[in-house]
């Protein structure tokens, strides 16, 4: 129980962490770089700030796919779909990609207008399936009342009434947090869609179900990451669950 708790808690900081701050990328963003033309997205893929996703779209393309964690888990978008290349995130020990439409990340240049979602995928240390949170479980350390939920075939998702607008202009209060194991690996999602959108109630589930399948079929199996490992896991009082979700 208590490293799902640690779990939950770990994730939901991560996404409130990039929410907040655009992510934690390097790159300085390119000056002639021009909000995005939908208020919902505005404020995180446009903005003077150096930790803004999208900022650098034009000289850096929005990303098909990215491999996080050592190659773990690799996340790609549906179609009209991309990869923020800015605040994308990737070490041994974590990831993080952020997803939106390939249309406002490259400023119009690359595929055609589509809803404008925001899902991030923040990928967290190594644990079991026992270590996946309930719907009521992300409710809880999301500070929110639970709409429903959903647990099967090793994915977890709720649609959580309340934190969806906080930091984004134009969303809508209502928003979907999902959990699952990719491998040896705890994933999660957050899906955040503008204000009265379906995807910010009935549509939100299914689209990170497919993002859920989808990751699942681009990333290594369980078995083939097992028969490559060459060192031994470390031993879980070395090091905390939020120790290694957040270690840089």
């Amino acid at each position: 129980m208590m490293r799902v708790i640690r779990f939950c808690a770990a994730v939901m900081m991560a996404l409130s962490l990039m929410a907040c701050e655009g992510g934690i990328p390097d790159s300085k963003p390119d000056s002639q770089a021009k909000p995005a033309s939908n208020g919902f997205l505005s404020g995180i893929l446009g903005g003077s700030s150096d930790k803004t996703p999208g900022a650098a779209s034009k000289t850096k393309p929005p990303l098909a796919r990215a491999s996080l964690a050592g190659g773990d888990v690799v996340v790609a978008g549906h179609d009209g779909y991309c990869i923020d290349p800015v605040t994308k995130q990737s070490s041994q020990e974590r990831g993080f990609a952020l997803i939106a439409s390939c249309h406002i990340l490259s400023d119009g240049t690359v595929g055609a207008a589509v809803e404008p979602l925001l899902i991030t995928v923040t990928v967290g240390p190594k644990g079991k399936v026992s270590d996946l949170p309930t719907p009521q479980q992300l409710a809880v350390t999301a500070g929110a009342p639970l709409l429903g939920g959903e647990t099967g075939d090793g994915f977890v998702v709720a649609n959580l009434d309340g934190g969806g607008d906080a930091q984004l202009q134009g969303g809508d209060k209502k928003h979907w947090r999902g959990a699952f194991l990719q491998g040896d690996r705890l994933v999660g999602l957050a899906l955040y869609a503008p204000k009265g959108s379906p995807y910010a109630g009935a549509k939100g589930g299914g689209a990170l179900r497919k993002l859920h399948s989808k990751i699942a079929s681009l990333s290594p199996s369980a078995s083939s990451m097992a028969a490559e490992t060459t060192q031994p896991a470390k031993k879980p009082q070395e090091e905390t669950l939020m120790g290694r979700l957040f270690k840089r």
